[in-house]
């Protein structure tokens, strides 16, 4: 696959700007606040979900702007297929894609043409904080490869809230807690199977380059240690009894002492057995890397085409050694990667391999 056109129109800080990068590799430099991110958030809603800031459809739209459209030309081969997406904010709609110029329904129609993975410098704090934010990060590269877990994700998070209300509200209402605890049962055992799937392939999949750090992925979940002992629907049995024995317990808490929603992700050194928690940050955002890559790499065996790669300022906190060894490890991969940074110096490896931009103002120009 090959990104050869890309078209912004009052995204973000972009009035109306078309790119045609010639070559694989992409390196975007520039001031803070010229629009780098901006460029790689807009490739990124080219793919199912919420892009790479999560941002609602109103923070998209240029000041003053009540639309936004990214369109790009993507080619395989001879092949060539046009992708959009964009809002209408007057028309209050959610984002809508459009496939070789026809609407389409389902984001899961353009799984099949496009993905995409990203890191961005939030990121490099995910081994500081709360599990959330590692279980969204978990989830996006779960969702990369089964898109049916966004729909069980949804729904969990649904019985889970509903199954709140009801306790705090009706206690006493039995039959309404058992069928909401059913629903969290069967969505929480199908959410942590497919984690679980994909933990495990992960850390079966070799990865690219020897010389950087490699790194070996742990789900921290209860029902997750259940399934690999034991069948799925005896899993589920497991979950609703405990649901049901936390009832009074969890309505004092005002919340759900089990499902999905309670799993942890952790990292460490594959090499020293070191965890991310107890690393360095240029340690942390080698390993975090690593599972990009690595992650990139399952997509490709899974689907034949690689990810599109976003790498928001890849190189900080990397000492030269790594600097040196992911810029080779993305100089064998077929897909279009682009990667920022405030100058060209540090990505000096890739001249001859990699077109390199200077973004100013909302405008791509070559560097």
């Amino acid at each position: 696959m090959r990104l050869t056109r890309l078209a912004l129109t009052d995204f973000r800080n972009y009035r109306h700007s078309v790119w045609k990068p010639e070559t694989n590799i992409s390196i975007l430099t520039g001031q803070n606040g010229s629009g780098k991110t901006n460029l790689l958030e807009a490739i990124s809603l080219l793919a199912p979900g919420r892009g790479l800031r999560s941002a609602p459809l109103q923070a998209l739209c240029r000041t003053d702007a009540r639309q936004w459209g990214v369109a790009a030309t993507l080619t395989h081969g001879i092949d060539q297929t046009l992708l959009g997406t964009g809002a209408d904010l007057s028309e209050k709609s959610r984002r809508s894609f459009r496939l070789d110029g026809v609407a389409v329904r389902s984001q899961a129609e353009i799984a099949q043409v496009f993905s995409c993975v990203w890191l961005t410098p939030q990121m490099d704090r995910l081994f500081l904080e709360g599990a959330s934010g590692r279980r969204r990060f978990l989830d996006r590269l779960v969702m990369a490869l089964s898109s049916d877990h966004a729909r069980q994700m949804a729904a969990h998070e649904r019985s889970v809230s509903s199954r709140n209300r009801v306790l705090a509200d009706r206690p006493d209402e039995n039959l309404w807690l058992a069928s909401l605890e059913d629903s969290i049962a069967r969505h929480a055992v199908a959410a942590s199977a497919a984690r679980l799937s994909l933990v495990e392939s992960m850390n079966a999949q070799p990865f690219a380059s020897a010389d950087f750090p490699q790194s070996v992925l742990h789900l921290d979940c209860e029902i997750s240690q259940q399934l690999a002992n034991g069948p799925a629907l005896k899993v589920e049995d497991w979950l609703r009894a405990k649901l049901r024995d936390s009832r009074g317990e969890d309505r004092v808490r005002g919340s759900t002492s089990f499902g999905a929603h309670k799993a942890d992700f952790l990292l460490s050194d594959r090499q020293t057995g070191r965890s991310a928690e107890l690393s360095s940050s240029g340690q942390q955002k080698a390993m975090l890397i690593g599972v990009v890559l690595c992650h990139a790499a399952l997509i490709e065996q899974s689907r034949g085409d690689a990810p599109a790669i976003l790498l928001d300022e890849p190189l900080l906190h990397l000492d030269e050694p790594r600097r040196d060894a992911l810029l080779a490890s993305l100089a064998n991969i077929e897909t279009p990667i682009l990667l920022t940074g405030t100058d060209t110096a540090p990505f000096s490896a890739l001249n001859g391999k990699a077109g390199f931009f200077n973004v100013q103002d909302g405008h791509i120009r070559p560097a």
